[in-house]
């Protein structure tokens, strides 16, 4: 009988064991498999989405994901799939970026679309927009034109927004050569209803985004459309022009 329930024994606490074994390597697997899927998996969620540019035919939507990751837009009336756009860089198709830069056109005047951001694998939700109603008449005011550089070396990619309290966000993308153009000549009230009443030396400020860094630059308008000084990258700088002549000493 002894010999009965030792041969029983013996062979159950080796099979729990062997199950307890297998559980907690399974369990460990499991851990690392996560982890491992968190790591070679990041999230390309849109971030910082901003609309700019807004005119009576088109928009420009631009955004940051925490990756290079191939990314377009869809967009419509009755629903967002009508229509698809691609970066302003991707001539063909779309290719992985960072900082993401997308306008829509041929849109009609004061209409509100309907729109979607495909990011990778994620979807965003269901967003709106509306563009403004046509100007009558433009400024005529030069383009603010500037440069990025980070240290000497000029900023192959960026985006620049330009804000003025009470009118509407203007961007433009930093190109190859670190240079960038904002059109100003159609700038609208921050509710779309007008053109904004722009003055001389009213306060403006610039936000540089980049894949390495931020940079802020505060200038005063001025018509002429002076070329700005270089904006470096990791700088918050005041690069306010002179609109008015210095005064001079008699003679």
């Amino acid at each position: 009988m002894k010999d009965f329930i030792t041969k029983f024994k013996i062979p159950t606490l080796l099979g729990l064991a062997v199950i307890l074994i297998g559980i907690m390597g399974g369990v460990a697997l499991t851990l690392n498999q996560q982890g491992f899927l968190t790591k070679a998996s990041p999230d390309l969620t849109p971030q910082n989405i901003t609309l700019s540019n807004i005119s009576d035919t088109s928009i420009t939507i631009s955004y940051q994901t925490s990756a290079e990751t191939t990314s377009f837009i869809t967009f419509g009336l009755d629903n967002p799939g009508e229509q698809t756009t691609q970066d302003d860089r991707d001539a063909k198709a779309p290719q992985p970026h960072i900082l993401h830069y997308i306008t829509l056109k041929n849109l009609f005047p004061k209409t509100t679309y309907q729109y979607k951001i495909i990011s990778g694998k994620h979807t965003s939700e269901i967003q709106k927009f509306t563009t403004s109603a046509p100007l009558n008449q433009q400024t005529g005011f030069r383009p603010i034109i500037g440069s990025v550089l980070d240290g000497n070396k000029p900023v192959g990619e960026g985006i620049v927004y330009l804000s003025i309290a009470d009118a509407q966000t203007l961007s433009a993308r930093v190109k190859a050569a670190g240079n960038f153009l904002i059109p100003i000549s159609q700038i609208r009230k921050a509710d779309l209803s007008d053109a904004f009443p722009l003055e001389e030396a009213a306060l403006i400020k610039l936000t540089v985004i980049s894949e390495k860094n931020n940079a802020s630059a505060t200038i005063r308008f001025k018509s002429s459309g002076d070329t700005l000084p270089p904006i470096q990258l990791g700088q918050n700088v005041d690069l306010e022009i002179e609109t008015t002549p210095k005064p001079t000493s008699p003679s």
